[in-house]
């Protein structure tokens, strides 16, 4: 059945929330560049990028016969939103962007058609057979649903050519007259990136070929859109991928005298060629965004970033000499990472004079590696997809509890961004980045104001069992005592390092460790584990305030033997019988939340646990 196709919408859904760039509305340029397409085969267009000016759709002087939303995962529920209210008033949807294109399942429950991948040939395809009829199933890239079955055709090949592509119409922006000189724009010289950051969604996304416009192509744009505007974003993913077409793309902009004033995306590599810093200098460069990720060398290698800390400082120092100014991200939440890490990264931070900077959470985005790794784990403990922005917690890390990474990130943030760094901007002259960090310190104030709710739920699912237990132990007079059956570590497979560790680090708590064997009997050789801990359960009962039964890794697999254990005893005894899992990725969570039973100091149980750490000597 065909429908034709005459106007369509497209919407960029707005961030769940204010962040540091929010005053400065960069548009993403796949609905625009769409919309373009698709105003050049004869449609009428708007693009609606609520970041720039959000309308009320149901007065929106706009009637679509089709409507497209563009999604990244932090704005998915907006995107759901919007696609079941136009969904309701009979007109079908087509999501794309990121989100959808790794989880086009789920995009299916609130539209029509996902567009996976690079849409720039997939959307026109599907419009004409839409139109003029013919088959879906020969559109690579498409998803769609058929009756009951859904079908997720083949991804087509990279777009080869993309000087083939229309120079995006930003007349086609829902109220963008009314910032049009005060405004940033986009341009794309590129698409794909060479490297293999595991966190990182565009070799997915985009390949890892890096493909290129010709700079007689850029220099157009830039004609076109670039002078309408107060800045130029060039939005490639590594602006510096190429550094020799860098270089010329410079000359040319300086050899024709556009003045402007342009910001990208570089590796700090880039900061060690001197002829390509001057170059960029005189073009027009203002600010750099540079993935500094860690101070931490092993995270680094984690990362799959080829770059060192000394580089990292070179890279700062190397682009203020030559007057570009500098905003740092760094990532915190790796395998590697510990609090310490995140405060002395301040430090370095403060050591570097960044200009600005985002101190951002390790997010397991659908469609990384990353991600990937944490499903497997079964660590990902949000899926409220508002909170994939880069400032929440949505996994278990190594060595953080969640809500440890996430307090110790906004502590960071909040120490950046302080108001006597606010102070000394204002000391220099330097106008813009003070009002920058003075509104970066009014979002922390914000967000502390309000006492976010999710640091709330953090909060709760760390402290809540922890106070439980605790009512079970003496309030004074005496140390509490735990006990261990000693046949415990041959229920599950316990090495010798973490065995000690645990031991050691509830001595140092100040907890009397009462471990109970079963008595050397030739019969109980032959007998069952859970039944020579069952016994040992029975005689610590009057020993001990609580009893432990630490399992490794096989909680979910020792589940009956637990439940077994619970019919032996009373509701007391077993209100008092914590069986805790612990596991290479969960180690330190579980000694954390263990460590509550006994004090409420967070930062104590922390330092006894590192000190322990050192103790034994061994990794757990």
């Amino acid at each position: 059945m065909t429908r034709p196709i005459q106007k369509v919408l497209f919407i960029e859904p707005r961030s769940p929330r204010e962040h540091i760039f929010s005053r400065v509305a960069i548009p993403r340029l796949g609905s625009l560049l769409l919309g373009t397409i698709l105003k050049q085969q004869g449609m009428a267009v708007k693009v609606v990028i609520e970041e720039i000016s959000a309308p009320d759709y149901a007065t929106l002087d706009f009637q679509p016969d089709l409507v497209c939303i563009s999604s990244i995962s932090s704005t998915a529920p907006r995107t759901y939103e919007l696609a079941d209210f136009y969904r309701r008033q009979g007109l079908p949807v087509v999501l794309g962007g990121a989100h959808p294109s790794f989880l086009p399942l789920e995009g299916l429950e609130h539209a029509d058609y996902v567009v996976c991948g690079e849409g720039d040939e997939a959307l026109p395809e599907l419009l004409n057979v839409l139109t003029h009829g013919g088959n879906l199933a020969e559109i690579p890239n498409l998803c769609y649903r058929d009756g009951d079955t859904i079908h997720q055709n083949p991804w087509r090949p990279f777009l080869g050519d993309l000087d083939s592509l229309p120079i995006p119409d930003y007349g086609l922006i829902h109220g963008w007259k009314a910032r049009n000189r005060r405004g940033v724009v986009s341009i794309a010289t590129s698409r794909g990136c060479p490297f293999n950051c595991s966190f990182c969604s565009v070799i997915m996304m985009f390949g890892r070929k890096h493909r290129v416009t010709s700079i007689d192509r850029v220099i157009a744009e830039i004609r076109q859109n670039g002078l309408q505007a107060r800045h130029i974003f060039f939005c490639d993913d590594n602006f510096t991928a190429d550094r020799q077409r860098t270089k010329e793309l410079c000359e040319r902009i300086i050899a024709e005298g556009l003045k402007i004033e342009w910001s990208a995306q570089v590796r700090v590599e880039s900061a060690k060629d001197p002829e390509l810093l001057e170059l960029m200098a005189k073009s027009g460069c203002y600010i750099v965004f540079v993935g500094l990720e860690s101070i931490n060398p092993a995270t680094l290698k984690a990362y799959n970033k080829s770059q060192t800390v000394e580089g990292i400082k070179d890279c700062v120092t190397n682009f203020h000499q030559y007057g570009i100014k500098v905003h740092g991200m760094f990532v915190f939440g790796s395998e590697e990472d510990h609090y310490q890490v995140i405060r002395d990264t301040v430090k370095v931070s403060r050591q570097l004079d960044l200009d600005s900077l985002q101190y951002l959470i390790l997010t397991p985005l659908p469609g990384t590696p990353y991600y990937q790794e944490m499903e497997a784990q079964n660590r990902i403990i949000c899926r409220d997809w508002s909170q994939y922005d880069g400032h929440h917690t949505v996994f278990q890390p190594r060595q953080f509890t969640p809500y440890e990474l996430q307090m110790e990130t906004t502590r960071a943030m909040k120490k950046f961004y302080s108001w006597t760094s606010v102070i000394k901007r204002l000391i220099a002259r330097d106008l813009f980045f003070a009002k920058m960090k003075a509104y970066g310190r009014i979002i922390l104030w914000k967000a502390t104001l309000k006492r976010n709710n999710y640091f709330q739920q953090l909060q709760e699912r760390l402290f809540t069992q922890a106070q439980q237990w605790r009512q079970w132990l003496p309030q004074k007079g005496r140390n509490p005592r735990v006990g261990i059956p000693g046949d415990v570590w041959n229920l599950c497979t316990w090495e010798t390092g973490p065995k000690e560790f645990l031991v050691k680090f509830l001595e140092r708590l100040g907890v009397e460790v009462v471990q109970e064997t079963s008595p050397e009997r030739p019969e109980s050789a032959a007998l069952p584990a859970v039944q020579l801990v069952r016994s040992e359960i029975a005689r610590l009962q009057e020993q001990a305030d609580l009893i432990l039964v630490p399992l490794w890794h096989g909680l979910g697999g020792a589940a009956q033997k637990i439940k077994d254990l619970h019919q032996e005893f009373t509701q007391e005894t077993m209100a008092r019988l914590l069986a805790v899992e612990f596991s290479r990725e969960s180690f330190y969570n579980a000694c954390m939340e263990l460590g509550l039973c006994f004090h409420t100091r967070l930062k104590l149980i922390r330092r006894v646990y590192f000190q322990t750490l050192a103790e034994v000597g061994t990794p757990v």
